[in-house]
């Protein structure tokens, strides 16, 4: 049977703090380190050049469409794509929790 292979969003649970230090933020012409908040990166950056920090994962400003995710995935197979949406949203309670329990 012919291996057949696409891409789908799938939730997993992460620790944030592991995203927050390995976030890439692609945007339309550049990206941004999440970790230093570097900006002007290339896309492609597998490491950031200010603070060293290893990319593992990858989320974007914009929704993206799939053929654009291909050639990202092609040119960067250890990259894991997070919805940043998600990430953002998750970060803020975290830091809401912790307004609180003080």
């Amino acid at each position: 049977m012919k291996e057949t292979k696409g891409i789908l969003r799938v939730w997993k649970e992460l620790d944030l703090k592991d995203v927050e230090q390995h976030l890439i933020v692609a945007g339309e012409l550049s990206a941004e380190c999440f970790s230093c908040h570097q900006v002007d990166l290339d896309k492609k950056a597998v490491q950031c050049p200010h603070c060293a920090a290893q990319f593992k994962y990858m989320g974007f400003r914009r929704r993206v469409d799939i053929g654009y995710m291909r050639k990202i995935k092609e040119e960067l197979p250890h990259m894991v794509f997070i919805d940043f949406d998600d990430f953002k949203k998750n970060i803020g309670k975290s830091e809401a929790r912790k307004l609180l329990d003080i």
